[in-house]
Parts: C-alpha cells; structure tokens; sequence
C-alpha cells in the first residue's frame, strides 16, 4: 500500500501515550461527525452537510504531527481537520447549526469553517481553489523564514481539476514548505474516480510528473499516516520542498459490500432448515 519516503525511511517510534492521543482524536472526530448526521436528519442543520466518517485517521494523524502554527487548508468536508486544530465540539456543531456559539456565530455553517487564530484557514467549496491559496501561505512561510508548514486536503476528485496541477507546478518550481494530502475515498460525489481517471491512482501516479516522490499510504492506518505526516513536514521545515501524498479511505468496508452484493441466493433447500425446535435444546432439520 504504501511508497516513495513512507517506507524508506526509518520507522518513526510511537509512543503509548501518542497512540492514546490519536485513538482519543478519532473517536472524537467520529462522534462529532455522528452527531452532526443526526442534528442533519433532524432538520437542525440547514442545507447540505459533507461527512468524512471513516477518514479520522487522517486528521488525526495530521492534526498530531503538526505545530500549532502551521496552516490547514480543506474542502468543505473540514469538520474534522477543525477540530483537531483545537476548536471546540461546540463551537462547530454551533456553527452547523448556524446559531450564536458557532465558530464563526452562524456565517460559515457546514462548508465554509474558519478559524484564523487556530491557523484552520478555511474550507472551501469550490473545488481545488485552495491548492493554490495553500501555496500562498507556504510562500509567505518561505519569505518570512518561520518554518510554518501549509498542509493542504482535497479529495480524489480535485486532482482532474486545473489548480491541482498549477499548484503542483508552483510549488515544486519554488520549493514551497506545502504538503498536498489527496484524501481518496473512491468516489467523486457519486462517480468512480477510477471511471474518469486515466491512472490508478490519482494523486500519487501523477507525482512523477512534477518531480516528487510518489507517496500512497493506508488512509485508515492511524500510525502510517502519523509518520508520514511528520517526515513530510519535516521535509518542507528542513527546506527539502512539498510532498504529495494520497491516503486511500474506505477500502475495505467497499470489498465488503460488493463481494455480498455480487453473492448468490441462499439455495431452496435451506428454506427449511433451523426453522423448529421440539422444545428442547436440539435443533430438529
């Protein structure tokens, strides 16, 4: 599953104590997106809401390894990349609500959560618009000298769109201190990303292209995305450039669900089978 510096460098010790924190983090991140399907189908939470069940490991693992001062930048699934930046479950399930303890006290709502004094500089709506505003923030980053890391998400489906491929180009050429994160769960919307992708892989199989290494990893491994996350931030700390690095979501519970849909009828004979007892503790077939 994994490549390129996820597996050739050193294994990265976790502590006990940092593994209770990630475990802490993404059950955190789950409840949270739970409660806000719930407040959703409650007709609490106006318009749409974008989840990302199944992704915690991800901001988990970012949100650990991160300093308190580098940028996040997101989609409108940013519920969670939110809160593991420090805000709290009230403020965002406030913001969902759209009442006065929202984060942004109602204004933003699901897809547009912001918090510049947590260094969360926004989600965004608009498909691959903030690559290019991540490079941005990592150029001034650069210019200034203070080893501050933007770390951008997007899903499989931005990396088909024009800004993915501007803002590769850029910050490669620049040696940006940015880290691209595809957040692939297979699915644009309700399309295979694999119906509308020339590669494989969509994040990763293009990395070559801009001259970096390709990184693809288990997106629900908690321990590999933690470790990626560090190497590749301190990559763009040390002035080593951006990374791109495609976490794969929700594989397994997808072979699942196609290996019992494609399954056959129970046979006629099993009609019945372990459908009376005599009373007893025997079974009668």
């Amino acid at each position: 599953m994994a490549s390129g510096f996820a597996t050739r460098s050193p294994q990265v010790s976790i502590s006990t104590e940092t593994r209770l924190k990630l475990y802490r983090t993404m059950l955190e991140c789950r409840v949270l997106e739970k409660r806000a399907y719930d407040l959703f189908m409650q007709n609490l939470i106006k318009g749409t809401s974008h989840l990302a069940l199944g992704q915690e490991a991800i901001a988990a693992g970012f949100g650990m390894a991160m300093h308190t001062d580098d940028y996040t930048f997101c989609t409108y699934r940013g519920h969670n990349h939110t809160l593991v930046r420090g805000v709290s479950m009230t403020a965002i399930l406030g913001e969902l609500m759209g009442n006065s303890s929202g984060l942004m006290r109602g204004k933003g709502g699901s897809m547009h959560l912001t918090s510049v004094k947590h260094h969360m500089m926004g989600s965004y709506a608009i498909i691959g618009a903030h690559m290019t505003i991540a490079n941005g923030a990592a150029w001034s980053a650069q210019y200034r000298g203070t080893e501050q890391v933007a770390v951008c998400f997007f899903g499989d489906g931005t990396t088909n769109i024009g800004a993915f491929h501007e803002a590769l180009n850029f910050a490669v050429i620049w040696k940006l201190p940015v880290v691209f994160v595809c957040e692939n769960n297979l699915y644009m919307e309700y399309t295979s990303i694999h119906d509308v992708t020339a590669v494989e892989h969509p994040a990763a199989d293009r990395a070559s292209a801009y001259g970096l290494e390709p990184v693809l990893i288990d997106g629900n491994d908690v321990d590999v995305v933690y470790r990626t996350a560090q190497r590749a931030l301190d990559l763009a700390r040390k002035g080593g450039g951006p990374s791109l690095i495609e976490a794969e979501t929700q594989v397994t519970i997808d072979q699942a669900t196609e290996t019992a849909r494609n399954a056959p009828p129970p046979p006629l004979e099993l009609a019945d089978k372990d459908v009376w007892a005599n009373g007893g503790s025997a079974w009668r077939n």
